[in-house]
């Protein structure tokens, strides 16, 4: 029989449901993990509200600055303009938007042949775009064809990003088969292969997933060791190169075993361009355990976007099975342009000498804060964690003190920086996420470190007087 709702009991399941989501923002409130969106700074210093003055860009992921930079604007509106004007009558003349999914009317040859020539910067047989690095992160993770009797398995990096993460949820592997190993520790993942061939009753594929370049922690995945290791065992790896491309690439290798044990003996003066990702810097792009890499234009390119770069039957298999790709409406042409743009810059010159800044400036970070913080002695409980990468965290524990300390830097420095909360991070590695780009200044930098140590002593003063009056009162 049919179901009758009156509208009054239409309108209190509405309520009913709107209580229960405030309630769990409510506990997010109470926890402090509550998320919300941050005033834009204003143009103008004139604002009567010093959250709304202009700040100093200690935070986005723009590192090497083109997303913000008036002649790299100019040269994606004269290529876009000379694109749009010699346009064939096959793409139906200029559009604003692609129209479709790319397997129905929203293919175009600006879109084959960017994707031909990505698929050759990065030194593989195809390439295939997606809208972002979200997109194709769940696109290759959710559609890969798992055995039916379920034997297949994905051992992961225990920190890889929430879009693989997600990706692997979404596919339909049992989540029984879906492991972690210890970050970047190549003998817990040779652990992990042991313990998954001596549990499973036929001998499965099996899938490791790792980032080049670690959003949060900004270290270097020691990508030849897990290949190897792959390789050796008969596995398969995937490598998302979100924050790899545009900072690292054949020109500097060197940047990469900064304060790091990676060993980069063997990939010195390895030729050709710059700025196309840690694989290309190690030479590992040839690699035979390299399934696919995921390369994101979010970061150091500055516009929007991603590619997948793998065999011919990688990319035919994802255009036929990838739900994020067949389902959605493609890039339009101006974001083809600007991804066309953004990897010539990257490549050029002037993309290297925006590398070499942005390498001058972690030196520089690293050892004022070092120094810093080795003067507050064995009480201090902020840390520098190890990374050769322009992002830089300093662990502040607890999501209280660094919500407090990235509002003070806001408010006496104009720093524009942002606390990383659990549960994003475990509890107790609460961070201070700090990007170093091409378009700061020597002195912001040198000033940030100053802001960042004197905020830590006031800190850390306060938590005495607190302990000194607790002891008092007992």
């Amino acid at each position: 029989s049919s179901i009758i709702v009156s509208s009054r009991g239409l309108a209190y399941k509405k309520i009913e449901m709107e209580s229960r989501l405030q309630e769990c923002l409510d506990r997010r409130e109470r926890e402090g993990t509550l998320r919300s969106l941050m005033p834009i700074p204003t143009s103008s210093a004139a604002s009567a509200s010093t959250s709304t003055f202009p700040v100093i860009d200690f935070s986005s992921n723009d590192y090497l600055g083109f997303a913000r930079c008036p002649e790299q604007h100019h040269r994606v509106e004269s290529a876009y303009n000379q694109c749009m004007s010699t346009t064939s009558s096959h793409d139906q003349g200029p559009l604003l938007g692609a129209t479709g999914s790319r397997l129905l009317s929203g293919d175009s040859n600006l879109a084959r042949s960017l994707e031909a020539n990505l698929a050759h910067i990065h030194n593989r047989p195809a390439a295939l775009l997606f809208n972002s690095g979200y997109d194709a992160n769940l696109s290759v993770l959710s559609s890969l064809p798992y055995r039916d009797d379920g034997e297949d398995v994905i051992i992961m990096d225990e920190l890889v990003h929430n879009s693989l993460v997600m990706g692997v949820r979404m596919g339909r592997l049992k989540q029984e088969n879906v492991y972690t190993f210890q970050h970047n520790n190549v003998d817990d993942l040779k652990r992990v292969l042991r313990h998954v061939n001596k549990s499973s009753a036929a001998t499965p594929s099996v899938l490791i997933v790792i980032e080049s370049v670690y959003s949060m922690d900004g270290d270097i995945a020691p990508m030849e060791g897990i290949l190897d290791l792959a390789e050796h065992t008969g596995a398969a790896v995937i490598v998302d190169e979100a924050h790899g491309l545009g900072i690292f690439g054949r020109t500097n290798v060197n940047d990469m075993a900064l304060e790091s044990s990676l060993d980069i003996t063997s990939h010195q003066d390895n030729g050709g361009a710059g700025g196309t990702g840690a694989l290309a810097a190690l030479n590992l792009e040839h690699h035979p355990a390299l399934l696919c890499s995921v390369h994101t234009f979010g970061k150091a390119a500055g516009c929007h976007g991603a590619v997948v770069a793998g065999s011919n039957t990688i990319i035919s298999y994802l255009v036929n099975y990838a739900r994020p790709f067949v389902y959605s409406t493609a890039l339009p042409p101006h974001s083809l342009v600007s991804i066309q743009q953004s990897y010539e810059s990257m490549m050029s010159e002037e993309g290297e000498r925006r590398r070499k800044v942005v390498f001058h400036f972690v030196r520089m970070f690293r050892q004022e804060m070092k120094r810093g913080l080795s003067s507050f002695g064995k009480r201090c409980q902020f840390e520098l964690l190890p990374s050769p990468s322009p992002i830089q965290a300093v662990i502040v524990p607890g999501n209280s003190s660094c919500i407090s300390i990235c509002k003070d830097l806001r408010e006496v420095g104009r720093f524009d920086v942002y606390p990383i909360r659990s549960p994003t991070v475990p509890k107790g590695k609460e961070r201070i996420r700090i990007i170093l780009h091409a378009h700061n200044k020597e002195e912001e930098v040198h000033a940030l470190v100053k802001a960042l140590l004197s905020s830590f002593k006031r800190s850390m003063i306060f938590s005495d007087s607190m302990r000194s009056y607790n002891i008092a009162k007992l």
